[in-house]
């Protein structure tokens, strides 16, 4: 599968490198350095929600993986555990809720972090109308779990309409490959209201797991 990489509108598969240019001067063996300008990098449709890939695997020597995320408020992770990935959010735009371990942490605000240890039951939604967030994931690589559930984005926005239906073996297959397990025990939140009870935007990953 490609993406589009959208800033300037070339194809990039998920096998290449996030950038089309790479800076000099990096030592031999090592994955080039390279800069990304606001809006760039290969971009898709997971979900409710657009991924737009800072950093895979191959970018980094393994060493980690960055996404960026636009969501739709109601958009969330069940919880859910890894059993050998670290994670870390980096709240950029609107209001976000986490909960890591035993513990909730409610309206977070832009500038706002959030670290999972692996083997750590984790959840997160979304309660402002948008929000946009990064996803640091280290050691790289889970990054191809979103690759392998989404499709390529036309535009650089949420998706308007439906675009691809996931099927129960695709996600369970994806959550094996790749390590990202439902813990089964309920969620930590609170229920959420939406203004004039409206839940049209409740997007949740389900089974689909971060």
């Amino acid at each position: 599968m490609t993406l589009s990489y959208l800033k300037p509108p070339v194809e990039i598969d998920v096998n290449d490198p996030v950038s089309t240019t790479h800076s000099g001067g990096t030592p031999e063996g090592l994955a080039p350095g390279y800069v990304l300008p606001a809006g760039a990098g290969p971009a898709s449709w997971f979900m409710q929600a657009l991924f737009t890939m800072k950093a895979r695997a191959l970018d980094t020597n393994g060493q980690f993986s960055v996404v960026e995320q636009l969501a739709p408020r109601g958009f969330a992770a069940p919880a859910h555990t890894h059993s050998n990935t670290t994670e870390a959010f980096y709240v950029l735009e609107g209001v976000m809720d986490f909960a890591v371990g035993d513990t909730v942490y409610e309206g977070i605000v832009a500038g706002g972090f959030a670290y999972v240890p692996h083997s750590t039951r984790h959840e997160f939604r979304v309660t402002s109308e948008t929000a946009k967030f990064l996803l640091i994931t280290t050691p790289g690589g889970f990054e191809k779990y979103f690759e392998a559930l989404s499709s390529p984005a036309t535009a650089y926005e949420l998706p308007s309409t439906e675009h691809r239906q996931l099927t129960p073996d695709e996600v369970i297959a994806a959550k094996r490959l790749y390590g990202a397990m439902p813990t089964n025990d309920g969620s930590l939140f609170e229920p959420h209201e939406h203004p004039h009870g409206d839940d049209s935007h409740n997007h949740s990953h389900g089974d689909h797991d971060h």
